[in-house]
């Protein structure tokens, strides 16, 4: 995928429908999905710092860094519910694994001000632009949910999509990079095994 280019943009007809994996916004509608958002913003009640990653995958990361520092609540988002099911039963009470479109939590589901740290590794280069996540709407939706001085990092072993993202955090501050733990995911280790290079970005 070295060679990606973005898709076309969606035309958003309606402002406050986002479009995205598990039919969007409107399944905050339905009341299974509006109780876990409650259970979300119970968890984000607690005081302390508050990391948020997304695309999980198998939570290996997500629960290291929660077993590591415990004094941060740590949030977990992935479309794909069997691998949030797998990792929930591991997960400690200060990390939160949920099977949800990262797209429609920032956008309705959570608090202004609120995350210091969100973390975006190897997210998929994908070619529909029904599935794409960073979007300026989606940026600005980080802005949003940050803490002044809070700290996006993301993580690309795709050129093109890298470039792509860096230039949407164009107007945003550089960053040193978080603390991380020694555990890394899936992806990373495959790219560590094959020499494949990732880019690193991080911005205030």
């Amino acid at each position: 995928m070295a060679d990606w280019i973005p898709p076309e943009p969606l035309v958003q007809r309606a402002p406050h429908l986002v479009k995205g994996a598990l039919n969007g916004s409107l399944i905050l509608e339905q009341p299974r999905y509006r109780a876990e958002v409650e259970r979300l913003q119970a968890f984000l009640e607690a005081p302390g710092p508050v990391a948020l990653e997304v695309g999980v995958d198998h939570g290996t990361v997500l629960i290291a860094h929660a077993r590591e520092r415990q004094d941060w609540r740590w949030i977990g988002l992935d479309v794909r519910r069997r691998k949030i099911a797998k990792a929930a039963p591991h997960a400690p009470d200060n990390a939160l694994p949920w099977a949800a479109d990262a797209r429609t939590v920032f956008a309705l589901a959570l608090p202004a001000a609120r995350l210091d740290r969100i973390d975006i590794l190897f997210p998929t280069p994908v070619t529909n632009p029904r599935h794409m996540l960073f979007t300026p709407g989606f940026i600005a939706d980080l802005r949003r949910a940050l803490r002044p001085g809070g700290v996006v990092t993301v993580a690309s072993d795709v050129p093109g999509l890298f470039a792509w993202i860096a230039e949407g955090f164009a107007d945003w501050e550089a960053a040193e990079a978080p603390w991380r733990g020694e555990v890394r995911s899936r992806r990373e280790r495959v790219c560590r095994r094959d020499g494949i290079p990732v880019q690193w970005g991080h911005w205030r």
